[in-house]
């Protein structure tokens, strides 16, 4: 059999003013062809699950492009139109395929378009037959749309956040398309969605009510003619119609069955609700409770400042409280600052240098700190994800430098990118177990790679683009009431 397989994520933040153009792409990951293949072959990624599934059956591929990007404001009409053409084009060109399966994310907005994946799939059904087989894998925090159950036979959502089970969802799908092209299943869908928004650290699945929730969907005695579950989160940065947590249900052939399931894990989502609500720590108290801990090292995310989730990549106020509070073994990954990279490369390694860090983008992550500090290295910023959250696949900061403010190495990068494994320290002379507190721009992803070794993990939130506390981003389009925005 002949599948065409493709990959175009990106997770939109409405609230940024950072558009996402196809540099933006082309900076994470942007192939096309052959090249898209060639960038996933041998790694734990939605399409590395989906070749790889292929190839183990004898069956052949199409690639068309695999492109991403880091979290940001709305992909432009160029970026979208170009990324999402590769793919319409060719199913076009390839009519002897006997099926399409697709990595997408589930929340990306473009420049006039609240529905990116939706009008892909809907571009893709109109040059295909209405019996094709088009099975998408879609990030938890997917907004889930009628035009994007219209337009695929089936969505797939991970099952895991931190996501690490990104290939184990492409090698489901790749092994349920085959099922719906021999015509051995017939799915039928429900969807249930309560007015819920769970804010992104309380819903990972290594404990609580979301691993709960997982559990019952995912239950050995649970009915046998489900063919795949999903509960999704959606994505709560961004101010569209569809925004809410959704389950989502397929079984073969029996309506019923779906729609009963799918109820009873709505029901059990919003009976539970509260446990959702999330406790903020301000960030001088994360810093001094991390200086005061026997546990070593300790981890603290930067929440709010989360480029994972659209964050600017540039708030320093963890860095200005580390540095006020006397911290003298500290890492921070990363402090996006193009400037101040230029200001380290030019000054040259073992220079000291003053700069104005951070706090560039807007005026939403707090101030710049003014500081002076030695450059320890200059790299590319390039490294291998070794975590159990796509293993194998590469990561770009840009050039970057470690500026050294007597004994806290503040690594500032060109890129914005969400630092979610230890590799980032090693990659930049920093060996992340020998520090005593480690800083990440994250929110729940480094879970999957620094929980082994972390001594401690003190959570720190505050201003920024992906603050947990929903109640002062200015929703304008999406349904009211909604918990825990209203008290229902």
């Amino acid at each position: 059999m002949k599948w065409l397989i493709g990959g175009f994520s990106h997770e939109t933040n409405t609230f940024s003013s950072v558009q996402t153009d196809l540099n933006a792409f082309r900076a994470h990951t942007y192939a096309v062809g052959e090249d898209a293949a060639h960038v996933a072959r041998d790694t734990e990624t939605g399409v590395g699950g989906f070749i790889d599934e292929i190839e183990s059956r004898g069956d052949s591929f199409v690639p068309t492009v695999t492109a991403a990007a880091t979290p940001s404001g709305r992909v432009t009409a160029d970026a979208f139109r170009d990324i999402a053409g590769h793919i319409v084009e060719g199913a076009r060109q390839h009519r002897d395929i006997d099926g399409i399966l697709l990595s997408l994310h589930g929340a990306m907005a473009a420049e006039g378009l609240d529905d990116g994946e939706g009008e892909l799939l809907a571009r893709l059904r109109s040059v295909v037959s209405k019996d094709l087989p088009i099975v998408a894998i879609l990030d938890l925090h997917s907004h889930i749309t009628q035009q994007m159950l219209d337009s695929a036979t089936v969505l797939i959502g991970y099952q895991k956040y931190p996501h690490t089970d990104i290939y184990e969802r492409g090698v489901e799908a790749t092994r349920l398309i085959a099922r719906l092209a021999a015509g051995e299943v017939h799915p039928v869908w429900a969807l249930e969605k309560p007015p819920l928004i769970p804010p992104c650290a309380t819903c990972h699945t290594e404990s609580g009510l979301y691993k709960d929730l997982w559990d019952t969907a995912l239950r050995a005695d649970r009915p046998a003619a489900i063919l795949t579950t999903s509960l999704f989160a959606g994505f709560p940065y961004a101010d569209v119609d569809p925004l809410g947590f959704a389950t989502l249900v397929y079984a073969d052939g029996d309506g019923e069955v779906a729609t009963t399931e799918a109820r009873m894990l709505r029901e059990m989502a919003w009976s539970r609700r509260r446990e959702f609500v999330y406790q903020p720590r301000p960030v001088e108290e994360a810093v001094r409770q991390a200086l005061a801990c026997a546990q070593k090292p300790v981890v603290i995310p930067d929440i709010a400042d989360n480029p994972g989730g659209g964050g600017a990549n540039d708030s320093v106020e963890i860095v200005r409280a580390l540095v006020h509070q006397g911290a003298r073994s500290a890492a921070v990954a990363a402090i996006y600052d193009p400037e101040v990279v230029a200001q380290g490369m030019e000054a040259g390694v073992g220079q000291r240098i003053a700069v104005s860090l951070g706090a560039k983008t807007d005026a939403l992550h707090g101030q710049p700190l003014d500081v002076e500090g030695v450059v320890r290295t200059a790299v590319d910023g390039r490294y291998q994800y070794t975590g159990p959250m796509t293993r194998g696949a590469w990561a770009n900061m840009g050039p970057s430098i470690v500026l050294d403010l007597d004994g806290i190495q503040v690594i500032v990068c060109s890129e914005r990118l969400q630092q979610r494994d230890p590799e980032v320290f090693r990659a930049c002379g920093i060996a992340p177990e020998e520090m005593d507190v480690l800083v990440v721009k994250s929110a729940v992803h480094f879970r999957a790679a620094f929980a082994p070794l972390a001594g401690a993990i003190i959570e720190a939130d505050g201003l920024g683009l992906t603050s947990l506390d929903l109640r002062p981003f200015p929703f304008t389009r999406i349904q009211r009431p909604i918990f825990p925005l209203d008290d229902i």
